[in-house]
C-alpha cells in the first residue's frame, strides 16, 4: 500500500534521490562536510534528509546513501577518533541532542504504517538466526552479569545478531524481485559512488597536509585507515562491474585502488592488492570483446609496477615496515591471536562472550568498544566458542552458495565484494562492526537473493540486457 502515490511532486522526488544526480548530489554535500570539518551539521543535515527519505520514499532502499555516507565522513573526524578521551569530542556533543534519536524512530514507524509490504524471508535468514543464538548465548557459564549486559556489549550482541536479523527482514520485505535491472543499477551505482567519496576523504587528507607530504614524500598516518580501507574493500569490485558497460569506470577502479595504498592501512595493501587482482582476472575472463584489451592494460600496470617498484617502496616504507611484525603494535596483535586461543581452550562451547573484558591487559579498549581479537575466526573462536564456530561455518556456505547460485556479473561482484571485507575482518573488526560493515553485507545478500532469477540477464545500466551465464 502507497498512500501518497498519487502525489507527482513526490514522484519526482522518488526518483531524482535514487537517481545519478540524487548520489551526485549527496556525494557533493558529504563532500563539503568533509572539507569544512562541519559534522555536526553534516549529521543533521543528513538525518533531517534520511527522515525525510522514509517518510516520502515508498523504496526504502533509498535512505541508504544519505546513512552510509554518514557513515563514512565521520570516520575521519579528530573527535571521533578521540571517542574514547573525554573532554569535546563528538559523542559529548550529542548528548543534549539525544532527543534527535526519537525522529528516525518515528519516521521508520510513519514509514512502516505508509507502505505495509508483506512478511518475507530468503535463504539467509536462518544462517542469520543461527549466528544470533550463538551470539546470545555467547558466555554462558564464564561471563558476568555486568560485562554481558554493558552497554558496548550488549549493543554488538543486539546488532549483530537478532537486530541485524529484523534489518534483514526488514529489506527482505521490502526490496521487490529484480525484473527490469533497476536494482543492480542502484546497487552498482550507491557502492561506486561510496568507494569514490572514500578515495575524496583520503586524498583531500593528502592535500592538507601537503607541505608535510613535500618535505618527506611517504605515506601519511593517520587514525582512520583501517574504517576507510574497509569501505574501499567492499566497494572496489563495483567500477569493474560499471566497466562492463562503460570501460571508463576501469580507471575508477585503479582510483580505489590508489586510495587503498595511500591510506596507509596494512590490510589495504595486501588485500587490497589481491582483490584488485581478482577484479582484474574478473573483467578479462567475463568480458569476451576486450579480452586482449583488458589483458594489455594488466600487463602494463604489472610493467609499470615493477619499473616503479624502489620508488614505490619507499613512498610505501611507513606501510611495509607496520608488516614486518616489529615493535609494540604488532606484538600487541600477536598477543591478541595467543589471548583468543587460550580463551578458546578455556571456555570451548560458549567462548567468553562478546563482553568479555579480559584483554584489556594487553590492549585497552575504547568507550563502548569490545575487546577486540581483532581477527574474525578468532573472534568467533574466542568469544563464542565451538557453538559459533558452527554457527558461522554455517552462515560462511549458505552466503556463498546465495552468491553464487546465478553465475551472472552482479553476482560476482557481490561476491568479491563479501570477500573483500572479509579479508579486511582477519586483520581487524571488519564484520563484528554492526554499522556499517555487517550492515552492507546483510544488504549484498538481499541484492542478490532479490536478483536470483536463473533467466534473468545481467543489467548494468538502463533496460540493456547481455546474456545471463559468464561465457
Amino acid at each position: 500500500m502507497d498512500r501518497l502515490s498519487g502525489n507527482r511532486a513526490v514522484g519526482r522526488l522518488r526518483r531524482w534521490v535514487i537517481s545519478p544526480a540524487g548520489l551526485a548530489a549527496q556525494f557533493a554535500a558529504a563532500a563539503a562536510v568533509t572539507v569544512c570539518r562541519a559534522e555536526i551539521v553534516g549529521i543533521v543535515f543528513f538525518l533531517a534528509l534520511s527522515v525525510s527519505i522514509l517518510v516520502l520514499c515508498e523504496n526504502l532502499l533509498a535512505v541508504l546513501p544519505p546513512f552510509l555516507l554518514t557513515s563514512l565522513f565521520l570516520i575521519k573526524s579528530s573527535d571521533n577518533a578521540a571517542f574514547s578521551s573525554g573532554g569535546d569530542t563528538l559523542y559529548a556533543k550529542f548528548i543534549p541532542l539525544w532527543w534527535l534519536a526519537l525522529l528516525p524512530v518515528g519516521a521508520v514507524a510513519a514509514h512502516l504504517w505508509l507502505y505495509r509490504k508483506p512478511f518475507q524471508r530468503g535463504r539467509a535468514f536462518w544462517p542469520i538466526l543461527a549466528v544470533s543464538a550463538a551470539l546470545t548465548l555467547g558466555g554462558l557459564g564464564s561471563i558476568s552479569f555486568k560485562e554481558y549486559f554493558a552497554g558496548g556489549a550488549l549493543y554488538h550482541v543486539v546488532a549483530l545478531g537478532f537486530g541485524m536479523l529484523l534489518l534483514y527482514v526488514w529489506f527482505s520485505s521490502e526490496v521487490r524481485e529484480d525484473t527490469d535491472g533497476a536494482l543492480p543499477e542502484f546497487a552498482a551505482n550507491l557502492m561506486a559512488m561510496l568507494g569514490l567519496f572514500a578515495c575524496f576523504m583520503i586524498f583531500h587528507h593528502y592535500l592538507a597536509h601537503l607541505p608535510r607530504l613535500i618535505a618527506k614524500p611517504a605515506i601519511l598516518d593517520f587514525q582512520w585507515r583501517n574504517n576507510v580501507s574497509s569501505f574501499l574493500m567492499l566497494t572496489l569490485p563495483f567500477p569493474f562491474y560499471k566497466a562492463f558497460r562503460r570501460p571508463a569506470w576501469l580507471l575508477a577502479g585503479l582510483l580505489m585502488y590508489l586510495g587503498l595504498l595511500l591510506s596507509g592501512s596494512r590490510g589495504g595493501l595486501v588485500f587490497g592488492t589481491l582483490e584488485l587482482a581478482m577484479c582484474l582476472l574478473f573483467l578479462i575472463f567475463a568480458d569476451k570483446k576486450r579480452r586482449l584489451v583488458y589483458l594489455g592494460i594488466t600487463a602494463l600496470l604489472v610493467v609499470v609496477a615493477l619499473a616503479a617498484l624502489p620508488l614505490l617502496f619507499r613512498f610505501l616504507w611507513p606501510t611495509v615496515r607496520r608488516l614486518l611484525l616489529s615493535g609494540g603494535e604488532e606484538e600487541v596483535r600477536l598477543g591478541l591471536y595467543r589471548r583468543a586461543v587460550e580463551d578458546f581452550l578455556a571456555h570451548p562451547v560458549f567462548g567468553t562472550g562478546l563482553g568479555y573484558m579480559g584483554n584489556r591487559d594487553i590492549h585497552p579498549s575504547k568507550f563502548f568498544a569490545l575487546c577486540w581479537y581483532h581477527c574474525a575466526p578468532l573472534q568467533i573462536i574466542g568469544s563464542l566458542g565451538v557453538a559459533g564456530a558452527l554457527a558461522f561455518a554455517y552462515q560462511y556456505v549458505m552466503r556463498v552458495v546465495i552468491f553464487l547460485r546465478s553465475r551472472t556479473k552482479f553476482h560476482l561482484t557481490l561476491f568479491l565484494s563479501w570477500v573483500g571485507i572479509e579479508m579486511m575482518s582477519l586483520v581487524n573488526p571488519g564484520v563484528f562492526a554492526p554499522l556499517p560493515y555487517l550492515l552492507i553485507v546483510t544488504l549484498l545478500l538481499v541484492f542478490a537473493e532479490k536478483t536470483q532469477n536463473p533467466a534473468q540477464a545481467i543489467l548494468t545500466s538502463g533496460n540493456k540486457q547481455e546474456p545471463a551465464e559468464v561465457q
